[in-house]
């Protein structure tokens, strides 16, 4: 395991700790929230603008879609490495949630077309979906 990767499986385990408790209290129904951890590899000095464009104009969107953004994190091991995580309501709304976001015409014909055109993400390293333990 190298250590970037052993590094966010620690995150990964923090993130999962500190709101899997709280985050099924969150959820709509009885089934648990499911959480999604992405990192990426930000290109070469432009993590200040990569975050601002993530808090500026991706976080609303995904929340009008049902998916709550629940942290953003630069790494301090590597300053090109973003962690973030967000919540579905469900294992079952995942799809539906994701399409809400993922197809909209805000997504399909302003955000990734401007962030393909800045060259902001190099990477998306890794991607855990996780749900509370018991």
């Amino acid at each position: 395991m190298s250590p970037i990767t052993r590094k966010v499986s620690l995150l990964v385990l923090g993130i999962t700790l500190i709101f899997g408790n709280s985050s099924r209290l969150l959820a709509d129904h009885h089934e648990d929230p499911i959480v999604e951890v992405r990192v990426y590899k930000v290109a070469e000095g432009k993590m200040d603008e990569w975050v601002r464009f993530f808090h500026d104009k991706l976080v609303e969107p995904q929340e009008k879609a049902g998916i709550k953004i629940l942290s953003a994190y630069r790494t301090l091991e590597d300053e090109n490495l973003f962690v973030w995580s967000r919540q579905f309501s469900s294992k079952a709304n995942m799809p539906e949630e994701r399409a809400a976001f993922y197809q909209s015409d805000q997504w399909k014909k302003v955000l990734n077309p401007e962030l393909k055109q800045k060259g902001l993400i190099e990477k998306v390293e890794i991607v855990y979906t996780v749900t509370p333990s018991k």
